[in-house]
C-alpha cells in the first residue's frame, strides 16, 4: 500500500494490516486495552461470522475490515444505530467508488438489485465496539452455494481497489456519527429509509421465536422496523432475517 493510502486510512485511527486473521472483528476488540480507535484490514479472514453466528464467506478478493470505535466518545450516537449508520456509510462508499446503486436490505446487508454485496456486524465489549464490514470486492464468481450474492467487479466488470473503497467508508462513518451525535439522527434515518430495500414492501421477517408476514411503514427512532402485519396489528421489530416478498 502506498504511503499515500496509508494515510488516508490512519487519519480514522491506527491502522494494523494483518494477512490472516480468524475474525477481523475478534482481532479489532483485542486491541481495546490500547484505548484509542483502530482500523484492522485483513487479507484473509478464516472465522469469519455474520449474525447469529452464521459463517460468512470472504477469500483473498474480498474486502474484510473492523473499525474499532469507543462508545464512551462525546455525542457517540445511540448504539442501536451504529448498524444502520454503518449501512448508510457502505452503501455511500460503492457508489463513490464505483457508481453502483445500492440498497440497504434491513437490518445489516448492502445489495445490488436483490443480490446481496455486503453485510455488517456490530460487536462490542464494555464501552469498545467493532464495526466489521465483509464485501464481496474482486472475485470473477462466486461459489455456487451462494447463489443471491455478488461482487462489485461481478457487476462492473473491472477490478477495484480495496484500500480506496475503505477511505471512502471511513470517512462516511465519521460523517453520519457526528451527523447523529448534532442529535440530527431523524435526518439519518431518511436518508437510510430512503436507501432501504423494505420500506412499504411486503416481506416475511423470521426471529429467533416467531415468522412475521406483512408490510413494512417505517422505520422508528432506534432503526427497528415497524411492520403492519396481515392482520392489520404493527410490530415493531429489532432483529430478524427479512425476505421481500413482492
Amino acid at each position: 500500500m502506498s504511503g499515500e493510502r496509508l494515510a488516508g486510512l490512519a487519519r480514522y485511527g491506527s491502522v494494523h494490516l494483518v494477512d490472516e486473521v480468524g475474525s477481523a472483528n475478534d482481532y479489532a476488540l483485542s486491541l481495546a486495552g490500547k484505548g484509542t480507535t483502530a482500523i484492522v484490514l485483513a487479507n484473509r479472514q478464516t472465522r469469519g461470522r455474520g449474525r447469529f453466528h452464521r459463517h460468512w464467506f470472504s477469500d483473498d478478493d474480498s474486502l474484510v475490515a473492523s473499525l474499532l470505535m469507543w462508545t464512551r466518545a462525546p455525542d457517540f450516537p445511540r448504539p442501536s444505530l451504529l448498524v444502520h449508520l454503518a449501512g448508510l456509510a457502505l452503501s455511500r462508499a460503492v457508489e463513490q467508488t464505483s457508481g453502483v446503486a445500492t440498497q440497504i436490505r434491513w437490518p445489516n446487508d448492502i445489495t445490488v438489485g436483490d443480490r446481496k454485496l455486503a453485510g455488517i456486524l456490530c460487536e462490542g465489549r464494555s464501552s469498545a465496539v467493532a464495526v466489521g464490514i465483509g464485501l464481496n470486492l474482486n472475485q470473477q464468481s462466486l461459489p455456487e452455494d451462494l447463489p443471491d450474492a455478488v461482487s462489485l467487479r461481478m457487476v462492473t466488470g473491472r477490478e477495484w481497489d480495496r484500500f480506496y473503497l475503505l477511505e471512502n467508508f471511513l470517512r462516511e462513518m465519521q460523517a453520519g456519527i457526528e451527523q447523529a451525535g448534532r442529535d440530527d439522527s431523524a435526518r439519518v434515518l431518511a436518508d437510510i429509509k430512503q436507501r432501504s430495500s423494505i420500506m412499504h414492501r411486503r416481506v416475511e421477517v423470521r426471529t429467533l421465536l416467531r415468522r412475521y408476514v406483512g408490510t413494512v411503514v417505517d422505520l422508528d427512532p432506534e432503526g427497528r422496523i415497524v411492520l403492519r402485519a396481515d392482520s392489520g396489528r404493527l410490530a415493531v421489530l429489532g432483529a430478524g432475517d427479512v425476505r421481500r416478498l413482492r
